[in-house]
């Protein structure tokens, strides 16, 4: 039942991904992205009800998955239909290596409340950065093609104004939900500062005092575009290191 499920996802955000792409108006272009995140919001739940645990892959799977409710949710009132056709078939290749299993991976155990609200904190609060860079990345685009006088070659996506905001928005909710996480990591968690746990401590803190000095410049000194897109891709780059990267080199590289 679950790998059916994840592959009936998979194939979902697949159609979600062309119906966006070719259709963003259209009206079941949300419905098939909606029925998208059930599905695949149901094979996250049987993946995780016959594992003892979360593990590298099945965190991925909850980041693509509440990051593209968050995107889904935008999209109603603001048009970034060209950021879903690309999230989706991403989240495809995410949930294919989930059905795959390729490789043997630990199972993080959560054996309190605290520890399983910390991992819960923290996927939301990835998901959100996740969808702030991808907003980023457009509005990057869009202002180097504005600069350049492309406008035949404009992407279809809202005004600069519009995407700076909802960058924004994604950031100062994640950069709240990351501070709890740390606040939580702390609290519930041993020694944060232990052998296997100190490159993601260590990045983790650098990408909040990355986003802090964004959010405080935006605030006080009015940093926008492309300073704001690159700090923005930093820290999203240090906390990825924090958790996929400390990952990678210790479940996969070094199995």
């Amino acid at each position: 039942m679950t790998q059916l499920s994840l592959w009936l996802a998979c194939t979902a955000c697949l159609i979600a991904s062309l119906a966006y792409y070719f259709r963003p108006q259209a009206r079941t272009t949300q419905l098939f992205g909606a029925v998208a995140i059930v599905i695949h919001t149901f094979s996250l739940s049987q993946s995780l009800f016959h594992q003892d645990g979360f593990n590298f892959l099945t965190i991925g799977l909850l980041i693509a998955a509440i990051g593209n409710a968050f995107l889904w949710l935008s999209n109603r009132d603001k048009d970034i239909s060209l950021l879903l056709a690309i999230a989706f078939p991403l989240t495809a290749i995410i949930i294919a290596l989930n059905a795959i299993e390729p490789w043997q991976l630990k199972q993080l155990h959560s054996e309190s409340w605290g520890t399983s609200a910390h991992i819960l904190i923290a996927s939301v609060a990835y998901s959100l950065f996740t969808a702030a860079c991808g907003v980023g990345i457009l509005l990057a685009i869009q202002e180097y093609q504005l600069k350049h006088h492309r406008l035949r070659q404009l992407l279809r996506v809202p005004p600069l104004q519009v995407l700076e905001s909802l960058m924004f928005e994604f950031i100062w909710a994640a950069f709240i939900l990351l501070t709890v996480t740390i606040a939580t990591g702390f609290y519930f968690i041993e020694d944060m500062f232990a052998q296997h746990l100190v490159h993601k401590t260590f990045f983790t803190i650098a990408s909040w005092i990355v986003f802090a000095g964004l959010l405080l410049g935006r605030h006080f000194a009015g940093w926008r575009g492309q300073l704001a897109v690159k700090l923005t891709l930093s820290g999203f780059f240090l906390l990825m290191l924090a958790y996929f990267g400390s990952k990678i080199v210790l479940q996969i590289l070094l199995h």
